[in-house]
């Protein structure tokens, strides 16, 4: 096995970001039906505020099959990322296969991707909290809680991710969960806060660009450009965790390589 090497942060950054102008074409055969939904929730939100119940009971239905879609175009995106891979073709790059349910069925990792996307929320939120009256002791607890979450906390949910590309790798081949996730830790040792600085590069601009929409947009551009910006983020995602998987993976000996 040969030695360890150091995730290279600025390499693996403007790998996933130069892989959405190398193939322009497959981002949209990945992006278009799960940024469609995004603006299907987005655009009915605002149709069903003061609708019957059971039209809130669809928008939840919908908001699920739109989680479930985002996944898939994350293993999609993993799957074109990875060395060697071999892009879906057809209608769509999206599929519903063993990988996309077992990153379903792993939901708090896919969860975890999203925090840079809800920090500024959160912060905002803080900020309210001060205006509104609220003690300088919440303030305070609320700032501690953040900063554990984005840093110490990220440091162990960034390497617990890798998983879901491990399992994007995988393909069809069987595997087990719990020797794949033995085997992710361990490729994370003592790259930790690379793999946390290189995703929160590669996300930075659209999280950015996500939360700077402004309020005052008309609802249909509202949810068009969340759709847009959404589905750019959980690609960028999946390019930052597959670019970190492929070269942690090849500097311990281990392939990368994914089945179609």
């Amino acid at each position: 096995m040969s030695d360890r090497i150091s995730l290279p942060v600025g390499a693996t950054v403007l790998a996933a970001w130069r892989q959405f102008a190398a193939r322009p074409d497959y981002v949209l055969h990945v992006a278009w039906i799960p940024a469609l939904l995004i603006f299907a929730v987005g655009a009915l939100s605002g149709v069903v505020a003061d609708g019957p119940p059971v039209a809130d009971f669809w928008l939840v239905v919908l908001a699920l099959l739109n989680f479930a879609v985002l996944v898939q175009a994350l293993v999609a995106w993993q799957r074109y990322a990875l060395p060697q891979s071999h892009p879906r073709k057809g209608l769509t790059g999206l599929r519903a296969g063993r990988a996309e349910f077992f990153s379903l069925l792993h939901f708090p990792l896919v969860g975890v991707l999203f925090v840079p996307l809800i920090v500024p929320t959160l912060i905002e939120s803080l900020t309210a909290t001060q205006e509104v009256g609220g003690g300088a002791d919440a303030v305070a607890t609320g700032l501690v809680g953040l900063a554990l979450l984005v840093f110490p906390g990220g440091l162990l949910l960034i390497r617990a991710a890798l998983m879901l590309t491990a399992i994007a790798a995988a393909g069809k081949t069987p595997i087990s969960l719990i020797a794949t996730a033995n085997r992710v830790w361990s490729l994370g040792a003592g790259n930790s806060i690379r793999l946390l600085l290189a995703f929160y590069l590669t996300v930075l601009p659209a999280a950015l660009a996500f939360a700077l929409l402004p309020d005052g947009m008309p609802a249909l551009a509202q949810a068009a450009a969340s759709g847009v910006l959404l589905v750019l983020y959980v690609m960028l995602c999946g390019g930052a965790l597959a670019g970190a998987y492929g070269q942690l993976a090849a500097g311990s000996g281990k392939s990368g390589k994914t089945a179609s």
